[in-house]
């Protein structure tokens, strides 16, 4: 398995892009993806946040769940469209205190996924 500074070498290599490019396809910055590669990933203690390597991983066409794995994060669930619907439909039926009793769960929930 590839660690995050490994996938972007091996992704510039295999498509033959420049750093520029690999940026502008993924909508992220020169400087950002400059320093993932680098190793110092300077996107925070917890290193690149999902919403930027959920970017990445479509600009660069690799799957989700390499590009988490790289960056040595919790690999998100795959949902198909049923379920959303149906965890949608429930969360909406729940009124605002219950709502806020499961966002707090959810949250503990993902933080001990990451740790």
């Amino acid at each position: 398995m590839d660690d995050l500074a490994a996938l972007i070498e091996r992704v510039m290599d295999e498509k033959d892009w420049t750093l520029s490019t690999l940026a502008r396809r993924s909508g992220i910055s020169t400087s950002t993806l400059h320093s993932w590669k680098s190793g110092e990933r300077g996107t925070g203690s917890r290193g690149p946040s999902p919403a930027l390597l959920r970017k990445f991983a479509d600009g660069a066409g690799l799957p989700v769940a390499t590009v988490f794995e790289a960056a040595g994060r919790h690999v998100p669930a795959a949902m198909d469209d049923e379920s959303e619907r149906r965890f949608l439909h429930m969360l909406r039926a729940l009124d605002e205190s219950d709502r806020s009793v499961l966002e707090a769960t959810m949250q503990a929930m993902i933080e001990r996924q990451r740790s």
